[in-house]
């Protein structure tokens, strides 16, 4: 029989054995997982996103397309509704012209017929003896009245049915108007549920734009350093550097505005937090060691195309803190002090402060009527994960630690709040 300290010896040692082959296996396969990346799949997601940008191009023309439509049909909602306007003040006119008629045949009537009633009298006689040549004559005359009375009597009915129809006429233009109006609010509507979406689709491709910019910038990288279609990313890089605590990336600041749901502007979620209290050109530093990933020069582009983004000028920087990846976003900045590619520290200072005035001219929203901030602070944002965009960033943004409640000051880039 074994004694208990043989068998102690053969646990400790399968112990050990588990460990020793956890260490060559497992963590191989954890590190294939997270940064198995190769060039070619870099070049296999720029071309999904170009992919991406043309179908949404499409659906903006075709968005527009309908814009047009409802707005061209708005144009003519609204001429119709003054044409039938007009119909309606004619008919009126015609209305009065016809009662002042109907009075002027009334009273012609009205005196043929005395003037008939005279003739038809005992009198006759008399007019015929003093006034008529023969008793034709006389029987003419009165026919001649008896028919004028019937023909007057006829226009009466005609201008009386002229009447019944344009005041119809009136009710089907004022129904036409009604009709009319409720089209137009309809396209109004239509309208603006068709420029809703459209907003949505240009921030999708001014989304793609950036990470098309951003994998084309990490290509050029990548091949720059001598790095072939299927070699591991991170292979080829080597070590980025590693942080075993968080640093601030001002040397001071108050939280102006907090991560999580804000009232602000309507009410939204807050992916990460504004630092306020320097002014603009103040030193932004790296919060560790790490490497640039990717950069939107907001100036550049305003420069170059005309066109302004909410944001303006973006640096993303990927970090290695305590053992997990992470995508640090610097967010309204005014100078661009690094290069994609450049590997950082805790004392490079990557960019100024912007969000001021400096920086209003590129950093402004869809309607560029007004910019995206109001006065100079950094936002800063931190996601797990490697995250080059805006819109992947938020969904994996986390509350970036160490940061004290909103509105309170920090002193140094190590200050610490529970």
């Amino acid at each position: 029989m074994m004694s208990f300290k043989k068998l102690s010896e053969n646990f400790i040692r399968y112990i050990l054995i588990i460990m020793i082959i956890s260490m060559y296996v497992i963590e191989p396969m954890n590190a294939s997982a997270s940064s198995g990346k190769t060039l070619k799949d870099l070049k296999n997601e720029l071309a999904a996103l170009k992919r991406e940008k043309v179908e949404n191009e499409n659906k903006i023309e075709m968005t527009e397309d309908e814009i047009t439509s409802k707005q061209n049909a708005i144009i003519q909602a609204n001429k119709d509704i003054a044409n039938a306007k007009n119909e309606v003040e004619n008919a009126k006119a015609q209305i009065v012209e016809l009662d002042n008629r109907i009075a002027e045949l009334d009273q012609q009537t009205k005196d043929l017929m005395s003037y008939y009633q005279i003739l038809s009298g005992d009198n006759v006689y008399l007019e015929f003896i003093t006034d008529s040549s023969s008793m034709t004559e006389l029987i003419m005359r009165a026919d001649a009245i008896e028919q004028l009375s019937s023909y007057n009597q006829e226009k009466l009915i005609e201008l009386e049915d002229l009447i019944k129809q344009n005041e119809q006429l009136q009710v089907e233009l004022i129904e036409k108007q009604e009709e009319l109006s409720q089209k137009i609010t309809e396209h109004q509507e239509k309208i603006k549920e068709l420029e809703g979406n459209l907003d949505g689709i240009y921030d999708a491709t001014e989304s793609i734009d950036d990470q098309i910019g951003y994998a084309e910038d990490q290509i050029k990288y990548y091949e720059d350093i001598g790095c072939k279609d299927n070699d591991i990313l991170s292979v080829c890089e080597g070590n980025i550097g590693t942080n075993s605590t968080w640093l601030k990336p001002l040397v001071k600041a108050y939280v102006s505005s907090a991560y999580g749901w804000r009232s602000f502007n309507g009410g939204s979620f807050h992916d990460g937090i504004d630092l306020a209290g320097n002014s603009e050109g103040t030193p932004i530093y790296s919060i560790g060691n790490g490497v640039v990933r990717a950069i939107r020069n907001a100036k550049k582009i305003k420069e170059t195309t005309g066109e302004r983004s909410c944001g303006g000028n973006i640096i993303y920087i990927e970090y290695n803190i305590l053992g997990k990846t992470y995508t640090a976003m610097y967010v309204h900045v005014l100078d661009i002090n690094v290069s994609v590619g450049d590997k950082v520290t805790p004392n490079t200072v990557v960019a100024t402060v912007g969000g001021g005035p400096k920086t209003w001219g590129w950093d402004k929203g869809p309607s560029y009527s007004k910019p995206c901030t109001t006065g100079a602070h950094l936002h800063f944002q931190l996601s797990e994960g490697v995250n080059l965009s805006v819109s992947s960033n938020d969904a994996h943004s986390i509350e970036p630690p160490g940061y004290p409640k909103k509105g309170v000051w920090f002193y140094s880039r190590t200050q610490w709040f529970g």
